[in-house]
């Protein structure tokens, strides 16, 4: 560090440009449209919250501003009940009905992420600093996942954002200061709980018992007991075998390998000794062990098998972040190369990039043409997931509610589409697989931005399963659950 210019040597100036880059990256995103479980679940929350005041839940029915953009045929299947009760704490949903009741659009969403935003990236700083190193605290905002989610209002935003300041104050002994976080940090989200592990490692060092150090336990218990429950895990491990081998290595993988955040893994033989000698690097580092191998264990991949497998690689945030902190000690440049994959595709689904706000722009870019054809009268089917964005005009994809549309979901089977109809098939959401396994079709439009593209296809006419093969479009079983709801 002694061979930078001395400007650079400011205490300020890693603070400044982590503060930039976490606004640059909000409001660089302002029109992007809600995609995944922002749309269907965490901002029509908070407008049932904005239209029924405090509450300890959000469930059981839709707000107004949602349905007001509904008909029977274009009701998505995970509104179908209503909100569901995921048992999550509403502070987040207060917060983001206080921007909309400002005003109803995808932008006063995107402006309520620029805080928590800003208090995760300053934090990621100040942790560096703790360390050594406040430059490390930038390597987190070269992490794709972690600039995906400062465009996704979902509760692993503000839980980023507290998490790292409650780490502060174990680190620097204010167990005042900590008994507030750590308890506030479940209600942000129920991981929040986990801080209870640095903290009693703290107080290991100390040799001194200390009761402000189990208030993440106290924040989650007055949690359960005003709600009356905590939400479930998704999935727990089989064995250890599985868990070893399936869970625990695909939970490293996601943390530690994927988006080139294998480079930080270099570093470790420059930053081994302060590890073993440093206490903010052992607690800190004891706070990244414990959250991967808590989500490893929870089930994060809980669809692991199913049509629609996508991880929840969102959960992993704190821990992700903090790691890289950790690793990029000596060497916080090393997690540039990340930059490349911020809006690659990836097989841990659109949270791990911005390529899920890329498929959205792309559905909006097609939403024109939908209107025209349905306006002269095709047939046109759309997934659940985009049709949910067609009819929501705070999700910022249309103006105003789009209707006439046909609705497919993961049990439409192929004889319900008739030939000459329109199917199209977006970049995330239901796959299309069956409808194209026993449908021919013919591409008519698409429309692409970066690596994520939405496609149009004329139905021409119908396949035949093999002979011997199970059947194509089985029967549906029933009727289909909300899609891949989250549960921690």
């Amino acid at each position: 560090m002694s061979r930078l210019p001395p400007a650079l040597l400011s205490p300020w100036i890693p603070s400044l440009l982590a503060a930039g880059i976490a606004v640059a990256a909000v409001v660089s995103g302002l029109d992007a449209p809600l995609v995944e479980d922002s749309l269907f679940w965490w901002v029509p929350k908070a407008l049932l919250a904005m239209e029924q005041g405090p509450a300890a839940t959000y469930a059981h029915t839709l707000p107004d501003a949602v349905t007001a953009g509904l008909t029977p045929e274009t009701t998505p299947p995970q509104w179908a009940g209503g909100l569901p009760d995921y048992a999550h704490p509403t502070l987040w949903y207060l917060w983001l009905a206080g921007w909309l009741s400002v005003g109803q659009t995808v932008q006063v969403v995107h402006l309520a992420c620029i805080v928590p935003a800003v208090l995760a990236a300053l934090g990621f700083v100040e942790v560096g600093g703790r360390l050594g190193n406040r430059w490390a605290g930038l390597a987190p905002l070269a992490m794709p996942p972690v600039l995906a989610q400062m465009l996704r209002p979902e509760l692993d935003l503000p839980l980023l954002a507290i998490v790292p300041w409650a780490l502060l104050a174990i680190l620097d002994g204010r167990w005042r200061a900590f008994a507030v976080l750590g308890f506030l940090a479940p209600w942000m989200k129920e991981p929040g709980v986990l801080l209870v592990v640095p903290a009693v490692l703290r107080t290991i060092r100390e040799r001194r018992a200390r009761p402000e150090a189990l208030a993440p336990l106290a924040g989650l218990a007055a949690w359960a007991l005003m709600h009356g429950g905590l939400a479930q895990p998704e999935r727990l491990p089989v064995n250890l075998m599985e868990w070893l081998q399936r869970d625990l290595w695909l939970a490293l993988r996601i943390v530690f390998v994927e988006q080139g955040r294998w480079l930080l893994l270099l570093a470790i033989p420059l930053t081994w000794r302060r590890w073993r000698r440093g206490t903010a690097a052992g607690i800190t580092g004891g706070l990244v062990i414990t959250w991967v191998l808590f989500f490893a264990t929870v089930g994060f991949f809980a669809t692991r098998g199913a049509t629609d497998l996508h991880t929840h690689i969102r959960y992993f945030l704190p821990g992700m972040a903090l790691a890289g902190v950790l690793l990029g000690v000596r060497a916080p440049w090393l997690a540039l190369p990340g930059l490349v994959w911020l809006h690659a595709a990836s097989a841990f689904g659109p949270e791990a990039s911005r390529h899920g706000t890329d498929a959205a722009r792309a559905e909006r870019a097609a939403a024109p043409w939908i209107e025209d054809r349905v306006t002269s009268g095709d047939a046109v089917w759309v997934g659940s997931y985009q049709a949910a964005g067609l009819t929501q005009p705070w999700a910022g994809i249309v103006d105003a509610p789009l209707a006439g549309f046909r609705m497919y979901a993961m049990d439409t089977a192929p004889e319900q589409i008739a030939v000459g109809d329109i199917v199209v098939v977006a970049a995330y959401g239901e796959p299309a697989g069956r409808l194209e396994r026993g449908l021919r079709w013919e591409p008519m439009e698409s429309w692409a931005v970066r690596e994520a593209a939405v496609h149009a296809y004329r139905v021409t006419g119908r396949r035949e399963a093999a002979r011997g093969a199970p059947p194509a479009n089985p029967p549906s079983p029933g009727p289909v659950p909300p899609a891949r709801p989250p549960a921690d």
